[in-house]
Order: structure tokens, then sequence, then C-alpha cells
């Protein structure tokens, strides 16, 4: 019998990747135990390449996972593999959220019993761009048009950045996805929806 985990994770395994090191074995019973290694899944270690590897479904997550802290990446990665993203199981998209914790606009249309996520990201980007326009409009009464829609993309950003730091993310990870510098996130999570 052979164990395999899959860590589900952007981060990097942070255990002991065999017995002998997961037992803590004193120095005279080492070599009496097996190694057992651990088969380990892990998105952090692998290319998307390798990662697509293991199947439509599981190959599909676990390059979402592994990418899902870098707009950049993960933008990147959803051109190069349009086809899987544009044929994603409910299952998977489920999964994906259980994971990452972004959200998705759950109003996507199942096509074939099919979810395209380049629809999904490119749907939740742009409704969180308009959001924060809006926001910035109803501000902006005594403001300059430019300082209203800062003061509005700042609140949206404030509700991403609060539900990633929720789900577990660290801030410079939160920073990166939202393509802010610490700084800017430290200033967006001070202000208070007005």
């Amino acid at each position: 019998m052979t164990a395999i985990v899959i860590w589900l994770s952007a981060e990097p395994w942070p255990g002991a990747k065999n017995l002998i090191e997961m037992l803590e074995v004193p120095e005279e019973y080492v070599m009496k135990l097996p190694y057992y290694l651990l088969h380990l899944i892990e998105p952090f270690a692998l290319t998307n390449e390798e990662l697509v590897k293991y199947g439509p479904e599981v190959g599909t997550v676990l390059v979402f996972i592994k990418n899902s802290k870098n707009q950049y990446q993960l933008n990147d990665v959803l051109k190069k593999y349009e086809a899987e993203f544009s044929n994603v199981s409910p299952l998977a998209y489920d999964w994906i959220y259980a994971v990452t914790k972004i959200e998705f606009d759950r109003k996507i249309k199942i096509r074939n019993g099919v979810i395209n996520m380049c629809e999904a990201i490119i749907q939740m980007q742009n409704s969180s761009r308009n959001e924060g326009f809006k926001i910035g409009k109803m501000k902006a009464s005594g403001l300059k048009k430019n300082e209203g829609i800062e003061i509005g993309r700042n609140q949206q950003l404030r509700k991403i950045a609060v539900k990633l730091l929720a789900s577990g993310l660290s801030r410079e990870a939160v920073a990166n996805f939202l393509e802010i510098s610490n700084t800017h996130l430290e200033l967006v999570l001070s202000e208070e929806d007005k």
C-alpha cells in the first residue's frame, strides 16, 4: 500500500517527508525502522506543467491553488490553460473555492455540466472594479473625481483584503494578490468604511 498526500495550499509543505522524521526516532533505532517516504503532491514545489498532468479535475485545481496568491500569475495561467479552465466541473469549482476562499460569481452559467473559470475570474474582477467605481462616485460629492474614485477603490480593496486575511493569508500575500505595496495595504486596512 502506498499513501499519497495532496497538499492543498500554495505554501510549501510544513511537515516531515518520511516516517522517521514524523516520529522523531532516537538515533539508536533509526536503522531498525523502515524509511517510508511520504508521497507528496505539493503545488508549491511543482511546475504548472507537472500539475496539469494530474488530469482535468485534480490538475486544474492544483494549478489554480499554486497560482492563487498572485493575480498576475493567475491571469497568465488562465490564458495559458484556457481550454482546461474553460471546462471545470462544479465539484472542482467548489474545491477551488473551499481551498482559496476566492469568491466567484455564483451565477456563472453551467454549460454542458462544466463551468468556465476564465469567465468567472473576469466577472469577479469586473464586479470588484465596478463596485469600487460606484463607491467612489457616491463619496465624490465635494471631492475631485479622482479622489472619489480612489476612495471607492480603497474601500473595495479593504473588503477583499479583509476576506483574504480571514481565510488565513499573510498580509504580504494579500498585498501581492491585490498588487499593492504593504504600506498601501496597511493604509487601506486602517481606513473605516465611511
